[in-house]
């Protein structure tokens, strides 16, 4: 393993990133019309060539002040002209107190570098575990600043994990889907979340994993997570109809296997874009606050409504007051089956829906909504501002509130 930046050049770094960064959304003119507008930020900025590469590491903080550090790793023949996926590195051992700089959480790098993409290991340690609202925001804070500064591949951004950081993993697939393409998670084991007493944030819903694809490994003789008590996961997973790869590895609870295993890794990485706008949502929440979208669909209220009588969910929920949207878009038609939920929008993009002819959207077999909906800049660029992503950009909301049930 390479020694890291001395810290000194490391802070003058971080200086470096901040103060070049790249606003992911410019200033709209006043005279900007939507097309125009649309245009720009598909196109995105033009990126400069001369940022840190190599290793560095950084830090950043949270809105509540929680500072969290991070690894960054940027090819050293960066072309700033190029769209560069991004993988996200979780390590185990989060109950351990903050190491300190240095990098030391992620124990071999070399499996990190040499992929052609960008590479970020942050830290988790006894104040902000993966399966907390901090790592979720610091995650998310840490993608911001990557795309503020390099140029990426929105629709190639990948979570790695191995052992706590595995479990983490799986986390961000019942949780946080959004800005993700795939999850390969080490060594880790769903069941962690389901403990109590660890601080996890809410409830996990196996629907949700359906939303994007698993490379999963584990070890046969693993003393923490054998592969004999994550099989009955898997075939909960399956029955769900969620997407995954399982290799079982010789060996106990080590990443040893990684290099023999890299191949098919790579190639799974590499089959596993991010579809921007899928044609099909399930999304589990009981919460409206954070956890409450999956791409285009956004949960706004939960509640009993008039059709939740005498039927049940669309799909297994795991706790009450739980809200489900399952959503399927055909052409211009969105068919939604719900429960639980009052209201909930359809964020609308011309990339999957046709403009210029009426939508219709259908929900528990009423027509809820039918027109033409009116490109609307504000809205363009108020979703643009939050998913800083050239390949989600959004037209119109499509807002549904449905009758209260009694």
């Amino acid at each position: 393993m390479r020694s890291l930046t001395p810290f000194r050049a490391v802070l003058l770094a971080a200086l470096t990133l901040g103060a070049a960064r790249i606003p992911p959304v410019a200033a709209q003119s006043p005279d900007e019309d939507f097309a125009a507008a649309f245009e720009r930020l598909r196109r995105g900025p033009t990126y400069r060539a001369d940022v840190p590469k190599g290793r560095i590491e950084l830090t950043r903080a949270n809105a509540d002040g929680l500072v969290h550090r991070y690894v960054l790793i940027v090819p050293d023949d960066y072309d700033a002209a190029r769209r560069y996926p991004v993988a996200f590195y979780l390590h185990g051992g989060v109950t351990r107190p903050d190491p300190g700089p240095g990098g030391g959480w992620w124990r071999n790098y070399d499996v990190v570098e040499g992929h052609d993409r960008i590479a970020v290991v942050p830290l988790s340690w006894n104040e902000s575990y993966w399966w907390q609202g901090s790592q979720v925001e610091n995650l998310r804070g840490i993608l911001s600043d990557v795309k503020g500064q390099y140029n990426v591949d929105e629709n190639r951004v990948y979570a790695f994990g191995s052992s706590d950081g595995g479990t983490g993993v799986y986390f961000l697939g019942f949780r946080d889907v959004t800005p993700w393409a795939a999850f390969l998670p080490f060594i880790g084991h769903p069941a962690v979340l389901l403990s109590q007493g660890i601080g996890v944030d809410g409830r996990m819903n196996m629907p949700n994993l359906t939303n994007r694809p698993f490379f999963i490994v584990n070890g046969e003789t693993d003393r923490l997570y054998p592969v004999r008590e994550v099989m009955p996961f898997l075939g909960v997973f399956q029955n769900v109809g969620v997407d995954f790869v399982f290799t079982a590895k010789p060996g106990g609870h080590n990443t040893s296997w990684w290099p023999e295993e890299e191949e098919n890794i790579e190639r799974f990485v590499d089959a596993h874009p991010r579809i921007a706008h899928p044609e099909e949502i399930v999304w589990v929440t009981e919460r409206t606050d954070r956890y409450n979208r999956a791409n285009w669909l956004v949960i706004d209220e939960l509640g009993t409504a008039a059709a939740d009588a005498g039927r049940g969910p669309p799909v297994s929920l795991a706790g009450g007051d739980t809200g489900v949207v399952k959503a399927v878009r055909a052409g211009n038609t969105v068919t939604v089956d719900s429960y639980g939920v009052r209201r909930f929008t359809l964020l609308i993009s011309p990339d999957a829906f046709d403009l210029q002819s009426p939508l219709r959207v259908i929900a528990n077999g009423d027509v809820v909504f039918e027109g033409r909906v009116r490109p609307d800049t504000s809205t363009l660029m108020k979703w643009a501002a939050i998913d800083e992503d050239r390949t989600m950009l959004y037209a119109a909301e499509i807002s549904v509130e449905l009758p209260a049930g009694l």
